[in-house]
């Protein structure tokens, strides 16, 4: 059931509504004309696996126009300690040009985040085309993508690095077959990773010759504890890497050992490496990682404070109430969270509980803990900008509670 009213839009009515397999094309059309893309019939029909209509929100004109559109798709993502929870990804967020700034996105974001409440799904993600759209729905940034690349031919291992060998090369139905479970054992050590259903695997791999940006098709290599798929563009000499997964150190170095030694490439890039990747350490001349763009990633939105502290664990002890504020929802309050390496809880705080932990109260908008949950934000940075109130005491201690075991990547983009 909708709750929203009707939105009065000049001389017309905007109702909201849910999707129906039969309105994909419309869909496609009113999203391609917000962000510029013309969705051919193949591509729809390629997206139909990944469709669930009942998961799509759509605005209507009294003609039944769609002017506004807000989805989402099913993950679970892990958080440091590696617990995970059920996660919900907004995707195909788009408002037509003709009627921006009337309160239909507004209308559109509070209908569906009301539904994942209601399912009792404890925190929302999404992607963001606009960096300046989602602070004021309580999203924080929780990931960032970096890109990278790599002149192969000065890109020489440290003297020591072993070469641990393993790798080989496959085709797209072997990677298929063993890809899903190598990607599952890296996710559930990677705070911030998305879980990939069967539907996604196929997607990703499909490999339509229109989306390979004039390189060739994937190729993989293939380890026992990891694989890597990329594309070779012969106009420039590079290998852009798309996919890469390891779930230990020795995959790690055998697979990029494997990459720099490609002939025919002057350059390697990488669209989603981390912000601290061991790359950089392996080489003699650390400069030849070079980093071409820095930006968000994941942004991740708090849904249930005391089930999403709960499941994650912390670097030390901590004791702290957090008096988070929610404008958007009202789904803040006062919660006592306690917890370290091996556990936590965090529960909410009422009138006369007595103490308020050891560290004192911790003041902050729910999208700053958005960013700080999964390990990449810094409590002292935004307390700084006057988005984190306390104690500075408190706030180191929250700092350093909250780092992760390594830094955030969430790994497949929606």
């Amino acid at each position: 059931m909708l709750h929203s009213d009707p939105l009065r839009v000049r001389s017309s009515t905007v109702g909201l509504r849910r999707a129906t397999a039969a309105d994909l094309p419309a869909i496609g059309l009113a999203d391609g004309r917000a962000f510029g893309i013309n969705y051919s019939d193949d591509d729809l029909q390629d997206f139909r696996p990944l469709f669930d209509p009942d998961r799509f929100l759509l605005a209507c004109d009294d003609d039944g126009t769609i002017l506004g559109i807000t989805g989402d798709f099913p993950f679970d993502v892990t958080l440091p300690g590696g617990g995970r929870l059920p996660a919900t990804g907004v995707t195909w967020v788009s408002v037509a040009v003709t009627h921006r700034r009337r309160g239909i996105l507004r209308a559109l974001l509070a209908e569906q985040h009301r539904a994942f409440v209601a399912d009792g799904v404890p925190v929302s993600l999404l992607t963001a085309s606009e960096g300046g759209i989602y602070g004021r729905f309580g999203y924080g940034v929780a990931t960032e993508h970096r890109s990278i690349e790599i002149t192969r031919r000065r890109a020489t291992f440290r003297p020591g690095v072993p070469d641990p060998g393993g790798v080989r090369q496959v085709e797209t139905a072997e990677l298929r077959e063993v890809g899903p479970e190598l990607h599952r054992r890296w996710a559930a050590r990677t705070p911030g990773a998305l879980s990939r259903s069967a539907a996604w695997w196929d997607s990703l791999l499909l490999d339509r010759e229109h989306r390979r940006g004039g390189a060739t098709a994937l190729f993989h290599f293939l380890h026992a504890d990891g694989y890597v798929s990329y594309r070779i563009d012969s106009s420039s000499q590079t290998c852009r890497v798309t996919d890469f997964t390891a779930a230990t150190a020795t995959a790690y170095i055998a697979l990029w050992r494997t990459l720099l030694a490609l002939d025919l490439v002057e350059t390697v890039s990488w669209w989603n490496a981390a912000t601290d990747e061991p790359l950089q350490h392996l080489l003699a001349d650390r400069r030849q990682v070079r980093t071409t763009e820095l930006d968000d990633g994941m942004w991740a939105r708090v849904l249930d404070v005391p089930a999403v502290l709960s499941t994650r664990r912390y670097a030390t002890e901590i004791d702290v109430v957090l008096d988070v504020h929610d404008p958007f929802l009202d789904r803040g309050g006062r919660f006592r969270l306690r917890g370290g390496p091996d556990g936590a809880e965090c529960a909410p705080v009422t009138a006369g509980a007595g103490p308020a932990g050891s560290f004192g109260v911790v003041s902050l908008g729910v999208a700053a803990l958005g960013s700080l949950v999964f390990g990449g934000g810094r409590a002292e940075s935004f307390a700084m900008a006057g988005l984190v109130e306390a104690d500075p005491a408190a706030v180191r201690r929250l700092d350093t509670a909250f780092r992760s075991e390594r830094g955030p990547q969430h790994g497949t983009q929606f």
